[in-house]
């Protein structure tokens, strides 16, 4: 939306769980359930699929990641992974 400031262009530090090269893992704004986290691309991109491949392995290995977390904090039965594109 023009004249809004991107939400995960600067997220507020106490939302940033961890910081690879090229993706942040963040605490969601408005979690749905315990342990709701994002992965975004530190480059501010339309689309997953323009990303370049290193970002694209930065991703899921930000995503492999924060499932360890999440598995070691909350011990759910399951996870639920989306894409929003």
């Amino acid at each position: 939306m023009a004249g809004r400031p991107c939400p995960f262009c600067s997220p507020g530090a106490d939302r940033i769980v961890r910081a690879f090269d090229a993706a942040l893992v963040l605490r969601d704004g408005f979690p749905i359930s315990p342990g709701h986290t994002l992965v975004v691309p530190r480059r501010h991109i339309g689309s997953f699929f323009a990303l370049d491949a290193r970002e694209q392995a930065a991703m899921l290995e930000a995503l492999n990641w924060a499932r360890g977390e999440l598995a070691r904090l909350h011990r759910p039965d399951a996870f639920n992974v989306g894409l929003n594109d």
